[in-house]
């Protein structure tokens, strides 16, 4: 699978560019389950298996790299996402590669990223997520924001000793400004004696809209960090975003969330956490009255039957205030993940 000229059989518009110094890798993930979820609409619960991943996120991607000497290389990411239940795309707008689809230069000094792909946001928070990403359909972290891809982002990450970096510019193409639109952001992170602290901040502008405010700036912020020893792991976050929506009034969005891993045995593992989700829906949210809260309380378990396949499982419950369907859910999660 990871031959060049099997990949270039797939990719066959990309056969002319290819060259023999150019690796090409075929990988990704193929999650199977069931889920129950309680109080899913107001008919009652629901029992599904079509999902885009419930443990892990279904995917399909190309990585190339080329060596172009004196510690250079140029790469690429194409990366695309399928449900499991009916094969589709797991977008509404059947976008192909709408997980990744980005090109870029690298080197010592780190690498130049361009096109459609994770956010100095996303990246950030993965290091300090209990769950690292997974049960993302259940947990609100990659998401956090609307921040989780950008388009047209041109990002720079580097890593020096136990220091990374990373800033990104993602453009708005408006005609007539530059700004309009636009998503900036930076970060930093430090790891070293089991520890990881990190944090970012991600700012905008959005175009002019009919009624609303002419600057509706998009202010982000999270930090956190992440202790491993032995068998152990505990992880612990923040992040508050503030959006524009109305002259004088603002939505904002806090999160924060704390968990930890337990390797039970080299094949099994148990994680659990918490998280919490507040929503005001404007500066004065006593006189809105929609203040909103989602708590989050999970707990998931993983046998390894492999280095690439495993059985998952998890319990979760969900407490809405001020919901007014569903006040609670409780879902119940098996499969299998695949690695390829």
């Amino acid at each position: 699978m990871k031959k060049s000229l099997l990949a270039l059989a797939v990719l066959g518009a990309f056969a002319g560019a290819a060259s023999a110094q150019t690796s090409i890798t075929i990988y990704g993930s193929f999650d199977g389950g069931v889920r129950n979820l309680t109080n899913a609409t107001a008919a009652g619960s629901r029992l599904s298996m079509g999902s885009n991943g419930t443990f892990n996120s279904n995917r399909i991607g190309f990585k190339g790299v080329e060596d172009l000497g004196g510690g250079l290389n140029a790469h690429f990411t194409l990366e695309t996402g399928f449900n499991t239940g009916t094969g589709a795309l797991d977008n509404a707008n059947n976008q192909l590669f709408n997980r990744t689809a980005a090109v870029g230069i690298g080197g010592a000094w780190g690498s130049l990223d361009l096109g459609r792909q994770y956010s100095v946001n996303f990246k950030t928070i993965g290091l300090y997520d209990p769950f690292q990403y997974k049960y993302t359909g259940i947990i609100p972290l990659a998401t956090q924001g609307g921040l989780t891809r950008l388009n047209n982002d041109i990002q720079y990450t580097g890593r020096f000793g136990g220091v990374g970096v990373m800033a990104e510019y993602a453009l708005g193409e408006v005609a007539g400004s530059t700004g309009d639109n636009s998503t900036y952001a930076i970060g930093a992170n430090f790891t070293g004696g089991g520890f990881t602290v990190a944090g970012a901040y991600t700012g905008g502008k959005r175009a002019p809209v009919a009624g609303l405010p002419a600057d509706q700036s998009l202010r982000n912020f999270t930090i956190g960090g992440a202790y491993a020893a032995g068998p152990f792991r505990v992880a612990v976050g923040y992040a508050d975003q503030k959006q524009d929506i109305t002259a004088g009034v603002e939505q904002r969005t806090k999160d924060w969330w704390l968990g930890g891993t337990y390797n039970i045995t080299p094949a099994a593992a148990l994680t659990a956490a918490y998280y919490e989700t507040r929503g005001l829906a404007a500066t004065n949210p006593v006189a809105v009255n929609n203040d909103g809260k989602r708590k989050l309380f999970i707990i998931g378990a993983t046998y390894a039957l492999s280095k690439r396949t495993n059985f998952y499982a998890d319990i979760d419950n969900a407490r809405y205030d001020n919901a007014i369907n569903s006040p609670t859910q409780t879902g119940v999660s098996v499969g299998i993940n695949h690695l390829f």
